[in-house]
Order: C-alpha cells, then structure tokens, then sequence
C-alpha cells in the first residue's frame, strides 16, 4: 500500500521533535546525509527551535499520527540579509516509508509554504550516488549547479557532494546581470 495515500502533512510540533530525531539518525547510519554521529534529542530539540513559521518543519504523518518523514527549511547564509529569499532544502524519510509517495508529498507542500512565504529560490546538497533523492528533486524540476569534489569526510573517505538548485519564481535582476532567469 502507498502510504501517501493515508498520510497527511502538517507543521511540526515540538512533540514531533523525536519521531524526528529518530529520522535524522536512521538516515546517518545508512550514511544517506552529511552527519556522521548521531543526534541525540537535545540537538533535535535545539534544531527545531532554530524554525519559525517562514522557516518551516512540516511532518508527514500517518492514520495513527506517527511522523514518517519530514521537510525542512533552513536559512541559507544567514549571516547575509542578501539571501532573505533563499532557503537550503532537507528532506528525509523514515526507512519504511522512502518509495512509497511519501517524498513527493513533502516536497510539494514544502515548496508551496517557500511561495508563500517569499522565497524566490530553492538550494540542496546531496551526493551524487543517493538515486533516490537525485530521482525526487529531478522530478520536482531541481537542476544540478555542479559537483564539489572531495567536499566531505566520511568514514574516513572523501565523498563529492551535488549542489541543485530550483528557481520558485523569475524574480527581477540588477547589478549588471545579465539574461532572463533560467
């Protein structure tokens, strides 16, 4: 059974906070994300308290309300005002639930809460061997900005790491650049 087909999506609740945690680390042990340590729940706790309502947690939750995956917003470069309408992009699913819908419902409604919101653009980082989250932004229309060679450590081996972008709206440009957005 697709289990998008009962599931719902909604904000995250700080009562979330370990269903998400749980998600975070199933993910770092099948080494599908950049940590390598896993997160205990005053981290998931801290994390979460890093969101507001622009820069969103929403939870895919089954019939019984138990949170199977999760979208996030994140501020990109936020020590810069310049970059107020982008956001970096996280997606993770519980093991159980990947393949199975789950993915494409957080990521539309995560990019329909970034339009509302104002933000113009979309930016995520995955590697390049992780089919399935390269499979979900591709149909969701992210195009690859490139491939960063030996960006990270893990196990103790360099792993390329693939940067994608995805533009939610034409925006206007100045200071000399060129073209209409892509």
């Amino acid at each position: 059974m697709n289990i998008a087909e009962t599931a719902s999506i909604r904000a995250a609740t700080s009562r979330d906070v370990g269903a998400i945690v749980g998600i975070m680390n199933e993910a770092i042990a099948s080494r599908l994300t950049f940590d390598e340590r896993p997160k205990t729940q005053e981290h998931g706790k801290h994390w979460f308290a890093e969101h507001d309502a622009r820069y969103a947690v929403l939870v895919a939750v089954d019939a019984e309300g138990v949170a199977n995956g999760f979208a996030s917003l994140e501020r990109h470069h936020a020590e810069n005002d310049t970059y107020a309408g982008v956001a970096s992009l996280s997606c993770n699913l519980a093991s159980g639930a990947q393949r199975r819908g789950l993915g494409t419902l957080l990521m539309g409604e995560i990019e329909r809460h970034a339009r509302r919101n104002g933000f113009h653009k979309l930016v995520v980082r995955t590697f390049p061997a992780n089919r399935g989250s390269r499979r979900l932004l591709r149909n969701f229309g992210y195009r690859v900005v490139g491939v960063y060679k030996h960006d990270a450590v893990i196990d103790g081996a360099y792993v390329d790491v693939m940067a994608l972008e995805k533009l939610l709206s034409p925006g206007h440009y100045r200071l000399g650049n060129p073209g209409k957005p892509e």
